[in-house]
């Protein structure tokens, strides 16, 4: 029988979110970890970036901002704050999958992760000099220390796949979307010219506003769950899906493939862990979507209500005038109240989202059948490889 390349395979289950697969020890956890290091640290920057010009007060911002120089340079930082750190994780997220297959970069991560721990800290004070640049590298010390155990536990590549996935399947999205969108902008843009929710949610600090959201999202993984059970189940307890090794033809399985059927490979039993593995690709792909249609439904009111509402409006309906926008700790250009109102919107078009995946038939069938294949193929290629362990130990 043809050998396998069992760094190739493990390679590839990975890029599948299937760590728990693999048998072997996860490889070069600093080169892993490049994404994540990326992400967080020019997010670091650009929040120090935007601290240090958007003045020292509520006041000195809102002068600011009437110079329109400055409010396009702060405007176009604040974007760039959610871009730039996203097109660059993903750019490194391809510089580490080359470097991966030929085992190198470690190098080159060691030199980016202690620019994260020593170098990030203290450009970051430059804005706030009060903060303690010992403190700041223990904090940078401790995140690297986070996403090391990520990467060793398999983090990185089930929450890399789960975006891919969710990316692909951005046709199911718009389709339900399309179907969801007008029933819920009636309900949603009804109440939110209400003085009832603009005073439930002006009300509430923004720390009690996040323990609402998170209260959505608890109701709505428990939508998604009970729409999983019986899917993950077909795909865990049997092979019950027709395999076309063909599928396999264009990976590190496909010679040995090309030499058997589907119904010649031994059945191999999942492991409790590799079960849960492929409960928590696909709950995660599916909370993605949902987080990206609610991000949709955030940034939607946002803009619709900086238009639409005028702060004697807002002042009129909670009794006090509107405070500065704080969003992540960086004032925005929206009045914080607006702010509260469109997370609480938001959460809740994410909830009814969830909702309509349980009960939209079409949706289901496009979003199941691709994965159901995708996974079906993965059980077939680790029965090959695992197969090939058998033997050669």
């Amino acid at each position: 029988m043809t050998e396998l390349d069992e760094h190739a395979a493990e390679q590839w289950f990975r890029r599948r979110g299937l760590p728990a697969v693999v048998r072997g020890r996860p490889e070069q956890l600093l080169v892993r970890v490049m994404p994540a290091v990326v992400f967080v640290g020019l997010w670091q920057l650009l929040t120090a970036l935007l601290s240090g010009v958007d003045g020292e007060t509520e006041a000195d911002f809102e002068r600011l901002m009437e110079r329109a120089s400055y409010a396009w340079t702060y405007n176009s930082l604040l974007v760039g704050l959610f871009v730039v750190p996203t097109l660059a994780a993903w750019l490194a997220a391809r510089w580490v999958r080359r470097q991966v297959v030929d085992r190198r970069g470690v190098g080159v991560a060691a030199a980016a992760v202690v620019a994260f721990v020593a170098a990030v800290p203290g450009v970051t004070r430059l804005t706030s000099p009060d903060d303690s640049i010992v403190v700041n590298m223990v904090i940078q010390g401790a995140i690297v220390a986070g996403l090391l155990g990520t990467a060793f536990l398999g983090g990185g590549s089930i929450l890399g796949w789960a975006l891919r996935a969710a990316f692909r399947q951005a046709r199911a999205l718009g389709a339900l979307a399309s179907r969801a969108l007008p029933l819920l902008l009636l309900f949603t843009i009804f109440g939110f010219f209400t003085t009832e929710i603009w005073q439930v949610c002006a009300s509430l600090p923004r720390a009690q506003m996040w323990l609402v959201v998170a209260f959505f999202i608890v109701v709505a993984v428990l939508f998604l769950s009970s729409m999983l059970s019986d899917e993950v189940r077909t795909l865990t307890e049997s092979h019950s899906i027709p395999v076309d090794m063909d599928t396999l033809r264009a990976t590190p399985f496909g010679s040995i493939a090309a030499d058997c059927s589907a119904t010649d490979l031994p059945r191999i039993p999942l492991r409790k862990l590799e079960q849960a593995n492929m409960v928590l690709v696909l709950m995660l792909t599916q909370v993605l979507q949902t987080i990206v249609f609610a991000t949709l439904m955030f940034v939607f009111f946002v803009a619709f209500g900086a238009v639409a509402i005028r702060n004697g409006v807002i002042k009129a309906w909670i009794a006090r005038p509107p405070s500065g926008g704080m969003l992540f700790g960086i004032q925005v250009p929206v009045p914080n109240e607006l702010l509260q109102v469109c997370l609480f919107i938001a959460a809740f078009s994410g909830l009814y989202f969830a909702a309509s995946t349980v009960t939209d038939a079409k949706y289901r069938e496009s979003f199941f059948d691709p994965l159901a294949k995708h996974m079906a193929a993965s059980l077939s290629a680790r029965d090959i490889y695992l197969t090939q362990l058998a033997t050669h130990s």
